[in-house]
């Protein structure tokens, strides 16, 4: 396919980049790297469609990639490349205190984000993270926020059901792996690949995700892939199975 006209919404921990959230790392293969900047030299759009928050993309990617749109905060959020608003649907703080005085616990982190960094709230979730006491310490606006299930994929997957279905009309939540992540009703990856193909006007958009809280993108794309380690659910609901985004992009390009 001829890629100008045409772009590529790539989720990012797991796909464009390895991330060790304990460890705080993030690894970019470099042949990755290479087939996005050929994607995008032969006239393509490439943007990333994640759970993070935009800072922690544009601090992530400093020197190394230009991204043509950001679908971030899992869909609440969407940029232009100038980082000009396509849209914006914060989280309600009411809301996210009652979730966090139902599930914030031992077994479960809270963690909120606002326009500059990420905060666990009330507990410590990771060493690069900084602590707040409560919800209300979070100055600005509440972009969203998730639960961190320290790696227990049956809890975030049983309390993503239950917070569906006690909240489910005011936010919804997609489990990825071992976390939950939280975001008004209506906001998902899809509805932000949607709202960023519309204001792109492209003729065919590809998506590319490893995990459960990919599947609105992979389900809003024409064109979708994950990898041979994903979830069966996840590569059942794929258009192809591939090794890497390296191996997708050139694939989306043939």
């Amino acid at each position: 396919m001829n890629p100008r006209g045409t772009a590529f919404a790539s989720d990012f921990d797991g796909t464009l980049c390895i991330s060790d959230w304990d460890k705080g790392t993030q690894e970019f293969d470099p042949n990755v790297i290479d087939a996005v900047r050929a994607y995008q030299a032969a006239g393509g759009l490439f943007g990333v469609c994640t759970g993070r928050p935009l800072f922690s993309v544009i601090e992530a990617l400093e020197g190394l990639l230009t991204l043509d749109f950001y679908i971030v905060t899992t869909g609440a959020q969407v940029m232009d490349r100038d980082l000009s608003p396509l849209l914006e649907c914060p989280i309600d703080r009411a809301v996210a205190q009652q979730l966090y005085d139902r599930y914030a616990s031992d077994d479960m982190g809270f963690v909120a984000v606002n326009e500059r960094t990420f905060f666990s709230v009330g507990r410590s979730f990771a060493e690069q993270m900084p602590m707040v006491p409560t919800l209300d310490a979070v100055e600005g606006t509440l972009l969203g926020v998730s639960l961190e299930s320290h790696g227990d994929e049956e809890l975030a997957h049983n309390t993503c059901a239950e917070l569906n279905r006690l909240f489910g009309d005011k936010v919804e939540g997609f489990q990825n792996l071992g976390s939950v992540d939280i975001v008004p009703r209506g906001c998902s990856k899809g509805s932000g690949v949607r709202v960023a193909r519309e204001a792109l006007g492209v003729s065919c958009m590809a998506g590319a995700g490893d995990s459960y809280n990919d599947l609105p993108l992979l389900g809003a794309a024409d064109v979708s892939y994950t990898f041979h380690s994903s979830p069966q659910q996840v590569r059942d609901a794929a258009t192809h199975v591939v090794s890497d985004l390296a191996e997708a992009l050139h694939h989306f390009m043939a």
